[in-house]
């Protein structure tokens, strides 16, 4: 039976059932199409607009970073510049006796008596070193602030801790102050001494293993 057979036989059917032959053809065709078709590029399509959502979003965290990576670059520039500055604010190690010789005179210099400047042990951080020294010192209210004051504007870091005042009498009709206390400043350690802190650490802690 060839195609002009088929198609005599189809003309020769009532219009309802050349409909429905016509209908089912539809389907079979559609459900071809679906099948063959629109399906697999329908999950294609699919996957690409996945992909793509994870691309932009990919996208966004590395913009961001980029953002934060120059954000951090300029702190860490900022971190340097007053990493510089500090260090330039910590004396070394030949100019601390130069320094505590220049606190006990500032004390002098604003009319204190100074009775105890004495340097103590120092106490070693990580990199740097506290150099505290005790001192007791004698005067009126406004010399013992003037000598506080002129230890905080010192181009160096001196700071002042543990204080205790009492009158211990008068002078020319004023209270006279009896200050204890540490001054105490910094210097940053050598490498060598980084070095020799690090192996005392570690030699310590196969001792108590």
């Amino acid at each position: 039976m060839d195609l002009n057979d088929i198609l005599e036989r189809f003309g020769k059917l009532p219009r309802v059932q050349r409909l429905a032959v016509l209908s089912l053809v539809l389907v079979i065709f559609l459900a071809m199409f679906w099948t063959l078709v629109y399906s697999p590029k329908s999950e294609e399509l699919a996957q690409l607009k996945s992909q793509n959502i994870e691309l932009v979003a990919e996208k966004e965290k590395v913009k961001r970073r980029a953002e934060n990576r120059e954000k951090f670059e300029a702190e860490l520039q900022e971190l340097t510049s007053q990493l510089k500055e500090a260090l330039r604010e910590l004396p070394n190690e030949r100019e601390i006796p130069d320094l505590l010789r220049k606190i006990s005179s500032v004390g002098k210099k604003v009319g204190l008596e100074v009775r105890r400047f004495q340097p103590l042990p120092e106490v070693k951080q990580e990199y740097y070193a506290d150099v505290p020294v005790s001192l007791q010192v004698m005067g009126s209210y406004h010399e013992v602030a003037m000598f506080f004051d002129r230890l905080a504007k010192m181009s160096r870091i001196v700071y002042v801790r543990d204080i205790t005042m009492e009158i211990s009498g008068e002078r020319g009709g004023k209270s006279i102050l009896k200050v204890e206390g540490k001054a105490v400043t910094f210097r940053f350690l050598t490498e060598e001494e980084r070095q020799a802190a690090q192996t005392s650490k570690k030699g310590k802690g196969k001792r108590r293993r």
